[in-house]
């Protein structure tokens, strides 16, 4: 089944599950929400390949922070809010590159990103069960870094290629009500699929050091999609 057509069936699944509660009056009109979360990715299509390749594929853990804001302020609820984030992803580490040179290397592989955001909470009132459904666009920074390891406590960054691409998507999810303390946060799980642009990027596994320690290696066309699992917190202020 298609990434598209899997998220429009459990958003469908959400609105159902929500509406069937008992409606309450008391309206989200806050003017600010932040969300933080545990961001898990899986490669997808020709990425997911590449990384089977070279023993690099799985499911890869990262964090994402984001505030949205009422476009109306407290003047009334709104159903959209607008917003930014920031992830970070780590792609995890080259097992098997070349090197000619005396010393411990490894290759670190991380994503940075940056995005707009608009989500879209259909249920207004403070339920129990918040559906909701995110569409963001911006840009993602893929990093990679050869570093020598000089000591157990000092390490040597020796190269970086960085890479740019534009990112964009969307997802859905389900916030879950907190109490006491927390009365005015959800807990949220959501499911988004992620597009990024086709890039020469780093080809996993072909860093190689010469006795020099001038590095070369290969590159390869791909995107960088995504399907992404994220846990974590949404607040109201």
């Amino acid at each position: 089944m298609k990434p598209k057509i899997c998220l429009l069936l459990i958003f469908n699944c959400l609105i159902i599950s929500a509406v069937a509660q008992n409606k309450t009056e008391k309206y989200l009109e806050d003017k600010y929400s932040w969300y933080a979360s545990l961001n898990l990715g899986n490669a997808v299509g020709k990425y997911q390949k590449i990384l089977k390749d070279a023993n690099m594929n799985g499911t890869k853990g990262g964090i994402v922070v984001g505030g949205l804001m009422n476009p109306y302020k407290r003047s009334r609820a709104s159903a959209v809010f607008y917003g930014a984030e920031l992830g970070y992803q780590s792609n995890g580490q080259d097992e098997d590159f070349l090197s000619n040179a005396l010393g411990e290397f490894y290759v670190a592989n991380h994503s940075f990103w940056a995005n707009g955001v608009a989500r879209y909470r259909p249920i207004l009132w403070s339920s129990k069960l918040n559906p909701y459904v995110d569409a963001f666009f911006g840009a993602k920074l893929i990093k990679t870094n050869v570093i020598l390891q000089q000591s157990p406590d000092q390490s040597e960054t020796l190269a970086t290629i960085n890479r740019i691409v534009p990112k964009y998507g969307a997802g859905v999810g389900l916030g879950i009500k907190l109490f006491g303390q927390m009365k005015n946060n959800y807990l949220d799980i959501g499911l988004y699929y992620q597009q990024a642009d086709a890039k020469k990027i780093v080809k996993p596994n072909s860093i190689e050091i010469n006795s020099s320690y001038l590095i070369s290696y290969k590159q390869i066309l791909t995107n960088t999609n995504q399907i992404v699992i994220k846990i974590g917190l949404t607040g109201f202020l």
